[in-house]
């Protein structure tokens, strides 16, 4: 109370004036705005992240598979190098069987009409023999090898995978045989459907690595190197997958459709029933075909 009866007022007490309410509020929402842009930021993230090891894992797995039995090729086989006109362990005609082996042959082939790829180009198709070192091991199937007499015929080539929808397509191996210590006629056991080596591959390419008479260098399709002179020696193989993620990216996700393929741009073809979108990856090796370097017997 003041002398004269009064009371004294208290400015201190005074509270917040509307503007600086509304100030307060709009700071608030601009905070939280900012913490959910980031949680969706980092989400999203995660999600490519995520997507993108599924891809290498796939890739790391398959392709370790795939290159270490490729370089079987022409193991024991007559001749120590590869041509396209006689015994060879890359198959791209028919020469390269023995003569006595007439039906069941099946050979290496670019774009193979029926070899179908997610891309606006055909898929490859590669096929090799050898001679395993001894018995009890396995094919890429995981067949038994029950003698050191029998050669391998191994088929790399894509299809449809028959537990996912009809865009999914996986890399499959066929294999089959016959006996060198037989006067056999025939390759048996390839039924066309194969095992199934890496899923989510939707394209799959070759080009062989070929040595001419004069020693230079270059990389041909399965074709060229079939119709190249026969002094021509495969000694090395590229393989190019396209592996796409096993899960959908964001909706807002930039989705690349064409890539590059040992040199050829692919472009894929997304047929309407995919409406999610996907991650992509191009793996390339190049394979040297060590069992075909040297000269011939």
């Amino acid at each position: 109370m003041c002398g004269g009866g009064g009371i004294l007022m208290n400015k201190n007490n005074a509270g917040y004036t509307l503007v600086e309410l509304i100030i307060a509020l709009l700071l608030g929402v601009i905070i939280i705005g900012a913490a959910f842009y980031m949680l969706l930021s980092g989400q999203k993230s995660l999600t490519f992240q995520q997507a993108m090891a599924n891809v290498q894992d796939n890739a790391n797995i398959g392709l370790s598979f795939i290159v270490g039995d490729i370089k079987h090729a022409n193991l024991n086989l007559l001749y120590s190098d590869m041509r396209n006109n006689r015994v060879s362990g890359l198959i791209v005609d028919n020469a390269n069987y023995p003569s006595n082996i007439t039906t069941g042959r099946v050979v290496s082939t670019a774009a193979n009409l029926a070899s179908p790829s997610l891309t606006n180009i055909k898929s490859d198709v590669l096929v090799v023999q050898y001679k395993p070192n001894k018995s009890k091991s396995y094919d890429c199937e995981g067949g038994s090898i029950t003698s050191s007499d029998e050669i391998v015929i191994q088929k790399y080539f894509l299809r449809r995978d028959t537990n996912g929808a009809s865009h999914d397509y996986s890399l499959a191996c066929d294999a089959g045989r016959y006996n060198k210590a037989t006067t056999a006629t025939s390759v048996t056991g390839l039924d066309g459907s194969g095992q199934i080596l890496m899923q989510r591959v939707d394209q799959f390419k070759v080009l062989v690595g070929v040595k001419s008479a004069t020693g230079n260098m270059s990389y041909m399709t399965l074709s060229q190197f079939a119709s190249a002179p026969a002094t021509s020696k495969a000694v090395s193989i590229q393989i190019g997958l396209l592996v796409r993620s096993a899960d959908s990216v964001n909706a807002d996700t930039n989705e690349q459709l064409v890539h590059d393929l040992l040199g050829t741009p692919n472009t894929i073809a997304k047929p309407a029933a995919m409406k999610s979108k996907y991650l992509w990856v191009p793996v390339e090796q190049t394979i040297a075909l060590r069992n075909g370097l040297g000269e011939g017997l």
